[in-house]
């Protein structure tokens, strides 16, 4: 087993660096993502993507799950925080291989950021032929989709 990076490319939001680190930060915020005509525009944006179900997303502040289609439930956590620049997750031990996410968000003006996704996965041979190229593609497809969320100006209040 080796460590595998996989880089997204490096994405600009029109929105405050503080702003989109407030609501990334939150995992239940990503439940609008799960939303069925939502991966369907996305399957359509993107024809290669691998066809998949997802869906029983359920989440708190810190933690989501949700089932994959071939796969199973799955879930993340977040690991730490470096407020307004780092959100470090961690994979679920239901996954195939261990994996943890980065996701960077760093600021270009005012009401402008740039943001990037790193994905650390262990990987036998084996499962990096078969995935390691969807792996390259979905953290693109993942950064962009970032890009495309209303982030709130005001933190979100959690009742």
């Amino acid at each position: 087993m080796s460590i595998e990076k996989y880089d997204s490319e490096v994405k600009v939001i029109a929105s405050s660096q503080e702003s989109v680190y407030n609501h990334l930060s939150n995992l239940r915020n990503l439940e609008p993502l799960f939303d069925g005509n939502r991966l369907e525009e996305l399957k359509k944006q993107y024809p290669n993507t691998p066809d998949v179900k997802l869906d029983n997303f359920s989440a708190t502040e810190d933690e989501c799950s949700f089932s994959i289609s071939l796969i199973g439930q799955v879930g993340v956590e977040i690991i730490e925080r470096e407020p307004s620049k780092l959100i470090k997750l961690a994979g679920s031990k239901a996954l195939p291989f261990e994996v943890h996410c980065w996701i960077q968000i760093l600021p270009l003006a005012e009401n402008t950021c740039k943001i990037k996704i790193t994905l650390h996965a262990e990987l036998n041979q084996m499962i990096k032929m078969i995935i390691g190229k969807h792996l390259k593609s979905g953290v693109d497809q993942i950064a962009e989709a970032l890009t495309r969320i209303n982030y709130p100006e005001e933190p979100l209040s959690i009742q």
